[in-house]
Formats: structure tokens, C-alpha cells, sequence
């Protein structure tokens, strides 16, 4: 663990351009890090296609419906329904509907913000250069639904 990488605090919250996201617990299990995070992706938003070096994610919605980028596949979640993101899998997190929706994501391994490799963004954010034809899909997959969102 690097110790320029600052942790997460129980309360931590921002304000993204996608939406929000709140800590509602940390700590370790099975010689883990873990983080826990309540995400609000607002209507016809979506989160950078990313993947992390020291964690995976679980993801599970708790109010409506999620449309998931995973590598060059796209899930849609209800509530009530989860996905596992192993470590170093691109993907991303969309709301292709008209209203909010609540996602559970905990987090396991080293969880930073500092962790994240952004690949497209749809804010302008940095992202970084990858030549592997797994991120070349992905990137074609972020890119059809941020042309779904555009037209919504």
C-alpha cells in the first residue's frame, strides 16, 4: 500500500459530474481492505471506463435500473441483482433512465481514488492510453451507450 494514497473515511462524500457518492463503512475482512460506498447515478449519466490494479468491486442496485460495462459486454442490473468486477476488468457504471439509480459497491483490496485508470470519460477527465484489444472493445461498448445517453 502506497502511503501517498489517501483512505477512505466512513462519511466521505463527492459530488461527481455523474452523480454522488457516499462511505458508509471501512475496515478489513479476510486480510482485506474493504470500502463500502452508497453511488447515485443520476438520469442519463455514466461513469468513466476504468479498471484498478489493487481491488475488485461488488456491485448490487438498490433502486432502479443499471446498465454495466464489463469489458466488451453490457449487463443490465434491476434491483436487487449484483455483479462481481475482478480486479484489473474494465467497466463502467450507466443510467440510460429517467430517474435515479441507488448502487451498493463495496470494494476489496487497496481502495483508493488514486486507483483508478480511466480509459473514456464523458466530463473530459484525463484518461490514460491503452493498446490491448480488450480496452479497444470496451471503449466501443462505453462508446455505443454514451450515444444512447446522448439521445435520451
Amino acid at each position: 500500500m502506497s502511503s501517498h494514497m489517501e483512505a477512505y473515511k466512513i462519511g466521505d462524500e463527492d459530488t461527481r459530474p455523474w452523480g454522488s457518492y457516499k462511505v458508509t463503512d471501512v475496515g478489513m475482512a479476510n486480510d482485506l481492505e474493504f470500502c463500502e460506498k452508497l453511488i447515485i447515478v443520476n438520469p442519463a449519466n455514466i461513469l468513466s471506463l476504468q479498471s484498478h490494479d489493487l481491488r475488485q468491486e461488488t456491485w448490487r442496485v438498490v433502486k432502479g435500473e443499471l446498465t454495466v460495462v464489463l469489458n466488451d459486454t453490457v449487463i443490465t442490473l434491476q434491483a436487487g441483482e449484483d455483479i462481481f468486477i475482478p480486479k484489473g476488468d474494465i467497466h463502467a457504471m450507466a443510467n440510460l433512465t429517467g430517474e435515479d439509480c441507488h448502487v451498493f459497491e463495496r470494494q476489496e483490496g487497496t481502495c483508493r481514488e488514486e486507483d483508478i485508470h480511466r480509459y473514456m470519460d464523458a466530463y473530459g477527465r484525463d484518461v490514460a492510453e491503452a493498446n490491448n484489444p480488450v480496452v479497444a472493445a470496451s471503449l466501443e461498448t462505453y462508446q455505443n451507450i454514451l450515444n444512447k445517453i446522448k439521445a435520451l
